[in-house]
């Protein structure tokens, strides 16, 4: 499984660009469902524009930018595919729909993870019959070049579909850590909002002038 060569990602906007961008820089076919008017355009313009990047840091030398296909419905896209990472909207009916709808045309042994950053795995395996091969795999913006990707299980995954994603994710030169209860925010969303709150308290009490929080930070 972790020689997946063929990987499907659904939606195209900034997150799933960048996540098409790596896995071609990777070696892997990429094909891609996107319903928004021009995304097939922004796409091969935003792979075009990464690309510089990621051969600058030594991840595309097995890469071919043109490996990626544009498909008409998710259905299409995900057939034949490894491995599907999902970003369309973070609305449950939309990826409850979405989920229902590729269902049965995926590989019995595809995993699929959503980049969901609000959203809980709980809260979307309802789209699922069976979300055994579901996971959550949360990026950072844009995934292509922040190395961190947060993997969370639901009740219902299966730990080795986690095991799996994990090692698909290391393979893409990711650094991966495992969330091991589902929260809101998941885990490094978290600390940074914690540190953004204490230090607008340090602004508002007058503790410290905004330039030096910001030193603190930078710096410290």
């Amino acid at each position: 499984m972790t020689g997946i060569s063929h990987t499907a990602v659904l939606g195209a906007g900034v997150i799933g660009a960048s996540w098409t961008a790596l896995f071609l820089s990777s070696g892997r076919s990429v094909a891609v469902f996107d319903p928004a008017e021009g995304a097939e355009a922004r796409l091969k313009t935003y792979v075009e524009q990464a690309w510089p990047a990621l051969t600058e840091l030594g991840l595309a030398e097995r890469g071919n930018p043109d490996r990626v296909t544009f498909h008409n419905t998710a259905r299409e896209a995900v057939d034949g595919a490894g491995f599907v990472q999902e970003n369309v909207p973070e609305r449950l009916p939309v990826k409850h729909a979405l989920f229902a709808g590729i269902e049965s045309a995926l590989a019995p042994d595809a995993i699929t993870a959503s980049s969901a950053s609000g959203l809980t795995l709980g809260q979307m395996q309802a789209g699922w019959a069976d979300p055994a091969r579901f996971v959550l795999g949360h990026p950072f913006n844009p995934p292509h070049l922040i190395p961190m990707v947060e993997l969370v299980a639901g009740q219902q995954t299966d730990r080795a579909a986690m095991d799996l994603a994990e090692a698909f994710y290391q393979r893409s030169e990711r650094v991966t850590i495992r969330v091991k209860k589902e929260v809101v925010g998941h885990l490094a969303n978290r600390l940074t909002s914690a540190l953004y709150r204490e230090a607008v308290y340090i602004a508002d009490e007058g503790i410290a002038t905004v330039a030096d929080i910001d030193k603190a930070i930078a710096c410290g």
